[in-house]
């Protein structure tokens, strides 16, 4: 008889904890976690913020006269502008990161080149 005073309360206590553990996850019926959301924006956040830098970087670089090297700059090599860990792997933005600063960077030292594109 004793047994069956204890179910309500374990069964109770079981409810507790399985409401409790999915809400530490974050995880709400039908929405994935806000991570992903994160994640899933991080390459073109990351192409983004690498094109803008590069725009500026080798605008710069044909107006003062410099050589097209945009591997030289420490926005390429840090590679992290604008990165937050809830995007997730620190690689993989960097690689996108790179990808989009050497399109602007390009784009932005043609644009004042006048021509003498130099190497």
């Amino acid at each position: 008889m004793t047994h069956f005073r204890l179910f309500p309360a374990a069964l109770l206590a079981f409810g507790t904890l399985a409401a409790t553990s999915a809400c530490a996850t974050g995880y709400t019926y039908g929405r994935p976690p806000e991570r992903s959301v994160y994640y899933a924006n991080a390459d073109r956040l990351a192409y983004d913020n690498g094109f803008h830098d590069g725009i500026r970087e080798g605008e710069h670089d044909a107006k003062s006269g410099r050589r097209y090297e945009p591997s030289h700059h420490g926005e390429w090599r840090d590679a992290d502008d604008g990165y937050h860990r809830n995007y997730g792997d620190r690689d993989y933005y960097r690689r996108n990161f790179r990808s989009g600063f050497e399109a602007g960077y390009s784009q932005g030292f043609r644009h004042f080149d006048d021509g003498h594109y130099r190497r």
